[in-house]
Order: C-alpha cells, then sequence, then structure tokens
C-alpha cells in the first residue's frame, strides 16, 4: 500500500512539474501581389547612445506554405534584411508577395496587453496603408489555429 501511495505521488509530482508552455506567434502575411513595407515600434524600448550595443530579436520569415505546416523554422534575418533605429525602437522591413514576417511572440498568451510588446504597426503597400498603436494594435491580429495571431495583407 505504502509503496503504491508513494508511486502515485511521484505520478502526480511529474505532470505538475511538468506543465505545458506554448508559443504564440504574431505575424503579418503578405497576401497581396507586391512587397509591402512593415514598420513597427516596440513598446518598452529605452533610447541608447549611438554605437552602443542593443540586444534586439531579429525578424524572422518563412514563406506562406512552410507556415501553413505543422512544423515549420524562421529564418532570421541578416542585418542587411531591415532597418531598426535604436532611437525610437523601430523595426522596418520588406515582405515579399507570399511571405510571412514573425514579429512578435510570447509564452502561453492569455491576451493580456502586458504580454504584447508592440506600440505601434504599419503596413504600406500598393493598396495604402494601415496603421494602429496601442490596444488597438494589439487586437488587430487574429488568431487563426492554437498558437497563430495574424495580420493578413490583401
Amino acid at each position: 500500500m505504502t509503496r503504491e501511495c508513494l508511486s502515485l505521488f511521484f505520478l502526480l509530482l511529474l505532470l505538475v512539474l511538468s506543465g505545458c508552455s506554448y508559443r504564440y506567434d504574431f505575424v503579418v502575411i503578405n497576401a497581396s501581389e507586391g512587397t509591402i513595407a512593415v514598420q513597427y515600434q516596440l513598446k518598452r524600448w529605452i533610447p541608447v547612445s549611438p554605437g552602443k550595443y542593443v540586444d534586439v530579436e531579429a525578424p524572422a520569415k518563412v514563406s506562406i506554405e512552410e507556415f501553413q505546416k505543422a512544423e515549420y523554422h524562421w529564418r532570421e534575418l541578416s542585418r542587411d534584411d531591415y532597418l531598426f533605429d535604436k532611437v525610437t525602437g523601430t523595426f522596418i522591413v520588406n515582405v515579399l508577395p507570399g511571405e510571412v514576417l514573425l514579429i512578435d511572440h510570447t509564452s502561453n498568451y492569455s491576451g493580456d496587453e502586458s504580454q504584447f510588446d508592440l506600440a505601434r504597426i504599419k503596413i504600406t503597400g500598393a493598396k495604402g496603408s494601415i496603421e494602429f498603436e496601442g490596444h488597438q494594435a494589439q487586437t488587430q491580429f487574429k488568431i487563426e489555429g492554437e498558437t497563430k495571431y495574424i495580420i493578413r495583407y490583401r
């Protein structure tokens, strides 16, 4: 009896300690026929002096075909493939037709504004521009699947 209780205790402990954690991606999909420019500003950015090293996560891309698969691997962009303003914390990335741009990700997203790291997003293409700030920027991403939040530019 003691051995069974001990086994049950360790099983329950194992279940508690191995809680699930999910990654939620915030992306812009270029579903248009032309290149779009995506500009986004980080919410918690502290301006730095010129020349000082700043550790920011580079934007990443995949094709729409890759993104639709169960597993895909983001291709981090080289420094030559995007602009980053160290004073404002703003990225500018050109996205070709059929590409998906990763601009943010978080773990165990519950919709809380503190989990969303973007202050502003602007997307410009042949059919015009859209721009959102603050909470409005967060709510423009629509969930598709279980862990993908998407803005589609058509």
